[in-house]
């Protein structure tokens, strides 16, 4: 038996497409399964605690459907078998997950404005989450306007003086594009940000954009979708840590799994000590 959850808002309501996809698949395999809206759940935890731990539950979304699961049920000892399949219109948790198959997966925690927010995928600050907030605001969203923003933001955005404490290490950048903090190997529908980073690793990666001559601000932005901006050591910072904490100075865009939070000035972030344990839905092997 299964339960559906869907979000009927995720990539502009054009998941309803993708769920009458999957239920029809439901309904010719006659496997067994109870749709449900998230929207209509006024308690997430107290919906997952009262489900009987036999049935399974498919959760439909993109990552901001995930990321709003996670912080409703952080604190609560999830038995069921938890699937996901993509209807958003970034996917980048996902992405990984697929690619990467791990077991369970670390939760990550960022600290923003006295607030703390859960993510699966990555948290940051900067252009990024000017770019994630352009994104949300669009009434299409896809990877081509996640592209489209971007270069758009690109254009637009001031770097700043930041201060990074890299593991109680402090780093300092004069002109900084970005502070990325990741779980999850992509970001905005694909790129890959953080090429290293494992999901079922203690770890987090960091990565800093920073100082690039306006003439190559493009180039290496576009490099961005393979993996290779890593090279330009000059203007890209990475490392591997356990905590980060970035300090802008002037209220900027954070960002949490796309999710969007105007005037953060700081982002602290951290490893929790606690697992998901998500699985990729293949109607053939888990039904």
């Amino acid at each position: 038996m299964f339960i559906i959850l869907h979000n009927p808002l995720s990539k502009s309501k054009k998941s309803k497409r993708t769920t009458k996809h999957v239920v029809d698949e439901f309904k010719r395999r006659n496997i067994p399964f109870r749709l449900k809206s998230l929207l209509k759940i006024r308690d997430i935890e107290d919906y997952i605690k009262k489900t009987p731990k036999d049935i399974k539950i498919l959760l439909l979304g993109g990552d901001g459907t995930i990321n709003t699961f996670i912080n409703n049920t952080y604190n609560l000892a999830i038995e069921n078998d938890i699937y996901l399949k993509a209807t958003g219109s970034g996917n980048d948790f996902l992405r990984s997950l697929k690619k990467q198959r791990p077991a369970s997966q670390f939760i990550g925690q960022m600290r923003y404005n006295q607030k703390n927010r859960f993510f699966m995928n990555g948290a940051g600050m900067g252009i990024d989450g000017e770019i994630s907030h352009r994104v949300n605001q669009a009434i299409r969203k896809s990877r081509f306007n996640y592209f489209i923003n971007t270069i758009k933001a690109l254009l637009t955005f001031k770097p700043k003086y930041c201060e990074v404490f890299v593991d109680g290490e402090l780093h300092t950048f004069k002109k900084t594009y970005l502070v990325n903090v990741n779980r999850g190997e992509f970001i905005g529908g694909g790129m890959r940000l953080t090429p290293e980073a494992k999901l079922d690793k203690a770890e987090l990666d960091v990565i800093i954009v920073h100082r690039i001559p306006k003439v190559f601000i493009l180039f290496i932005f576009l490099s961005v979708y393979f993996g290779l901006h890593t090279k330009f050591r000059r203007y890209v910072f990475h490392r591997k840590a356990k905590h980060v904490k970035a300090s802008m100075f002037s209220r900027q865009i954070s960002q949490c799994d796309g999710e969007s939070f105007k005037g953060t000035r700081e982002i602290e972030v951290s490893l929790t000590d606690k697992r998901a344990k998500f699985q990729v839905f293949d109607i053939e092997k888990n039904t």
